[in-house]
């Protein structure tokens, strides 16, 4: 499996609607073929920092996303609201499920 981290600092007072952006993006994102999933997080420790990680089939599949006109236009629907941000990408090498699970 194939994981992408964006980290975001959004603009102070428009977490709200960025998350709403996020959210109405979500599911066109999970519509993609290799598409694993992906969560949203915000950061308990620095404020409007918030966390983007998708998991996909492999690195080529989400290369292909990256590309794509569906990626550009959900990227332009979030850009409004952040003012700076990287994205790491990295090989699934293991995992476990928690009992809570």
């Amino acid at each position: 499996m194939y994981r992408v981290m964006l980290r975001m600092e959004v603009t102070e007072n428009l977490h709200e609607r960025f998350e709403r952006a996020w959210l109405d993006g979500a599911g066109q994102i999970a519509q993609e073929p290799a598409n694993v999933g992906q969560w949203l997080s915000r950061s308990t420790d620095e404020d409007g920092v918030y966390y983007i990680v998708s998991d996909w089939v492999d690195e080529r599949s989400f290369r292909e996303y990256e590309r794509s006109e569906r990626h550009r236009h959900h990227r332009a629907r979030l850009h409004p609201y952040r003012t700076a941000g990287s994205m790491t990408t990295m090989d699934v090498l293991h995992a476990t499920t928690g009992r809570a699970a």
